[in-house]
Formats: C-alpha cells, sequence, structure tokens
C-alpha cells in the first residue's frame, strides 16, 4: 500500500534527526505511530538536546565554585582568611569601629562553609580534628558578632559584675579571631606539608635540643669548677666578669648558650686570655661553636628536610588514593547511566552498542567533562566521540571497554609493565596457534594472510625471546619453516 507524502518539512527539522531513516520519515510520519521511537528520543533529550541555555551554564558554574572539595572552592575560602587576618591587623591599629561590617561579611562565608561540608560530609564532619577547629572559630565568631550583643543589649545594665564578665568574654573571643590565620595550613597545601614535615621532625629536635642541654650542663660543671671557682682570678680587673660568666653553674650555661648562638663569644675570649693561653681558649671556643652549633643545625637541617620529603611522598600517595577512589565513582557512575538509563534497551548480553547510540548519550553531558576534568582527564566532547569511532568494530562499541579507556587516558605505564604486556600477548599468540594446530585450522582461511602456517611450536618454546616470537609470525604468514620450529 503507498504511503501518502506529506509536505516537505522544514530544513531544521530535517538535520535535527538522528539518522538517514530518522530523516526519511520527516516526510512520511503523521505523528501517530512510531510511539517507542519518540519515547527513545526523549530519553536522550538531556544529553542530546543542542546548546545548553544561559541559565542551565551560570547554574553548574556555581555548582562548581560551590563545592568544598572543589580547588575553586578551597581557593576563595583561603582568599577571605588572608583579607580577615588583614582586617585584623586594621583593627588593631585602628580601631574595630572601621570595620565592624566586614567582620559580619567574613563570618558570614565562614558559616556559609561550615553548612556546606556539613551538607557533604554529615556526621563525618565532626570525626577530623581540622574541621573542628573550623566549627570552634566559627562558634566563637557567631556568638561575638551576633550572640552577645543581643544578650548585653537585654542584660541588666546596672550589674556592673554582669558587663565585666561578659566584655570579658567578648575581649576572648575576638582574640579567637586570630586563630582564623591557621587555617591558612590546611587551605594551601604546601604550606600544610612544611607544617607536616616540622611536626613530624619536631620530637627528634626536642632529643637534640636534650642533648646540647645535657653537654651544656657537663661543660657547666666543669667551667664553673676550673674558672669560677679558680682564685687566681680573686683581686684582678676582670674578677666581676669571670663571676658573671662562671660564677654558677647557671651562669656557665648561659654563657654557653649565649657562645652557641655567636653572639658574645668574642668578649669572653678578651677576658679569658688574660690568664690562659690564647690557643687553648680559642681552640676549645672554635671546636664547641663547630659541634654545637654547626653540626647540630645541619643535623637539624637534614632532619626537617627528609621529613619534608617524607610528608611530600606522603601527599601525593594520598592524593592518588583519593583520585583512584573518585575515578572508580565516575566509573560506576558512567556504568550505571549507560547500561541502566540510557542503553539498556540497545545493549546486547555482553553491553555492546552502536556506536550511534553511544554518541547519542555522550553528547552534550558537561556533567561528566567536569567530571573527568577533576581527575586530571581534560578531554572535549569531539574527542569523546572520536574515542568511540576509534574503539568501534563493525560501528559496535563494548560499553564497559570504552569506559575504562577513557578514565585510563591519563596514567603511568613503567617500561617493566609495558613489557610484561607484550610477553603475554606473545604468549597468547604462540598458544592460539597451538590450538589451531591441533583442530586443523587455517589462519590464512579466516584472515586471508596466505597459505597455511607451518606446526605451531612446543608449549616448552613459549619462553623464546619476543624477536623470535616475531620472526615466528612472519615466518607463518609466508609459509616458511620457523627458525626455532626444530
Amino acid at each position: 500500500m503507498p504511503v501518502a507524502r506529506r509536505a516537505t518539512p522544514p530544513t531544521s527539522q530535517i538535520r535535527s534527526q538522528l539518522g538517514v531513516l530518522n530523516s526519511l520519515s520527516a516526510w512520511t510520519d503523521t505523528g501517530e505511530e512510531d510511539k517507542p521511537s519518540n519515547a527513545k528520543k526523549n530519553k536522550y533529550e538531556r544529553l542530546s538536546g543542542g546548546e545548553q541555555s544561559t541559565q542551565d551554564v551560570w547554574k553548574e558554574r556555581l555548582q562548581m565554585w560551590m563545592d568544598p572539595e572543589s580547588d575553586h572552592f578551597n581557593m576563595v575560602i583561603g582568599l577571605v582568611i588572608i583579607s580577615n587576618a588583614l582586617v585584623i591587623g586594621l583593627e588593631t591599629e585602628f580601631g574595630a569601629g572601621y570595620f565592624t561590617l566586614f567582620e559580619h561579611l567574613f563570618n558570614v562565608v565562614f558559616f556559609t562553609e561550615m553548612c556546606l561540608r556539613l551538607r557533604l560530609m554529615g556526621k563525618a564532619y565532626f570525626k577530623e580534628p581540622w574541621n573542628c577547629f573550623d566549627f570552634a572559630l566559627v562558634f566563637s565568631g557567631t556568638l561575638d558578632l551576633w550572640v552577645m550583643p543581643l544578650v548585653l543589649g537585654g542584660g541588666d545594665t546596672n550589674n556592673a559584675l554582669y558587663h565585666f564578665q561578659a566584655m570579658r568574654m567578648l575581649r576572648m573571643l575576638r582574640l579567637m579571631r586570630v586563630l582564623r590565620v591557621i587555617r591558612l595550613f590546611r587551605m594551601f597545601q604546601q604550606l600544610f606539608l612544611i607544617m607536616q614535615a616540622f611536626g613530624k621532625a619536631f620530637h627528634i629536635v626536642l632529643l637534640m635540643g636534650l642533648l646540647v642541654l645535657i653537654l651544656d650542663y657537663v661543660i657547666a660543671i666543669m667551667l664553673t669548677q676550673a674558672i669560677g671557682h679558680d682564685p687566681t682570678w680573686q683581686g684582678t680587673a676582670e674578677e666581676d666578669k669571670i663571676q658573671m660568666y662562671f660564677g654558677s653553674i647557671p651562669n656557665s650555661m648561659q654563657t654557653l648558650f649565649v657562645i652557641m648562638t655567636l653572639t658574645a663569644w668574642d668578649q669572653v675570649s678578651e677576658v679569658l686570655v688574660t690568664q690562659w693561653p690564647p690557643m687553648i681558649v680559642y681552640a676549645s671556643l672554635v671546636l664547641y661553636i663547630m659541634v654545637t652549633s654547626y653540626t647540630m643545625l645541619s643535623l637539624i637541617t637534614g632532619i626537617i628536610s627528609e621529613s619534608l620529603i617524607t610528608a611530600q611522598q606522603e601527599y601525593r600517595l594520598r592524593k592518588e588514593k583519593t583520585m583512584e577512589e573518585k575515578k572508580k565513582d565516575i566509573s560506576f557512575e558512567l556504568r550505571q547511566f549507560l547500561l541502566s538509563d540510557c542503553l539498556e534497551e540497545d545493549k546486547d548480553e555482553h553491553n555492546n552498542v552502536n556506536t550511534n547510540d553511544l554518541k547519542t548519550a555522550m553528547r552534550g553531558d558537561t556533567e561528566l567533562l567536569m567530571k573527568l576534568a577533576s581527575i586530571n582527564i581534560h578531554v572535549t566532547e569531539q574527542a569523546i566521540l572520536s574515542l568511540i569511532d576509534k574503539l568501534a568494530t563493525n560501528e559496535i562499541v563494548n560499553i564497559d571497554y570504552f569506559v575504562d579507556k577513557l578514565l585510563n587516558l591519563v596514567g603511568v605505564a613503567t617500561a617493566s609493565s609495558v613489557m610484561d604486556m607484550k610477553y603475554e600477548i606473545s604468549k597468547l599468540n604462540l598458544k592460539m596457534d597451538a590450538i589451531m594446530a591441533e583442530l586443523k585450522i587455517d589462519p590464512s582461511a579466516a584472515t586471508g594472510a596466505g597459505p597455511a602456517p607451518k606446526p605451531a611450536p612446543k608449549p616448552a618454546e613459549v619462553a623464546v625471546s619476543m624477536g623470535m616470537t616475531r620472526s615466528h609470525e612472519k615466518s607463518d604468514r609466508s609459509g616458511q619453516k620457523p627458525k626455532f620450529a626444530d
């Protein structure tokens, strides 16, 4: 039965169709049939609806900037903390009356940040010490700026003790604002790494300080007995200075500490050389300075540097672990979307779909592009469509293969891993040749690559080098006998 031809539709309607058959249906479709096709089109409406409106673009940008885990959000909070620190300094210098409005704005920003993190993390927010510290600062700022003024305004104005206690609490709360500067160590990772390295090396530095203290105590006892209590200094012009430098163990330890810091060692030496040989005095001072000042300082520098390197490695491992977790989450969400929500009716039992269906599902998905960028995979929509064409075989793509390939576009592959893979592929090739030989199957019949090959090597020959494997494959195709088949 002939189909009634409709009037020629507009060009825009023809171009908006997904394929040739749909374009032809623009002349023949009556609008009353092919309802499943319309349902399928609606299923892709969110992804293939063309360019996004300005409102949607601004909404996505706002969501990106309001994500507490994003770098943009932490950068903004860090700038606010720096501005707050500057305002606190100006308040201290010129008075708080000119900057009260800024304090209210800062507290609103910090309160909003806390609410966003609470919404994202839930009860886990209070399991991290940094979050508890932030909560205490926001709580104290809220009391200082919004709660205490209301309490003071409604209190007993005749009670002087009440006003004194309230003003004392206000001063304590305002002093806590200075602690907001500490949050810079959290927002800027490099500062946090330095602080973390110093914290790890601090206990070793304390042990070295204890070692210097014990050494100074032993030397102070010797100097007090040999110099401070020496009767030859009595009646001399340097007697008062000797008593000040070495008259007691505390004085001797103080003198040693001053010499260790290279402050007044020349004055001490000028006093000592009046009764002691200059060679012994200067040699002893140089030896003490080298041991306690330069050597200890070098050891402390080395310990802190090692701790900094260790902290950087641990941070890199934590970041890689976080990226892997994000990658797993994105992989699960993308598979769930493609297999269950978008291409459920188009896939087969092996999760294979047509390339056009997969391209249709991936067009316009800016949310996926932002998630990929969060794990350092910066691709465009056109690059994803090109990847689909590259992975396609007879216009069929496996969804699992596509997702794994998409999420591993960026990564590190060592030479050892590449060689292992090459060796495994070579072993599989040899096993496949052996199976074909046992089944008496001609590989050239399937590939059209020339005459039948010689019998495959024995399983014991699988451990032959890669170059020999290559020569075996070439000789099989050319009909020549492999060199190692004898």
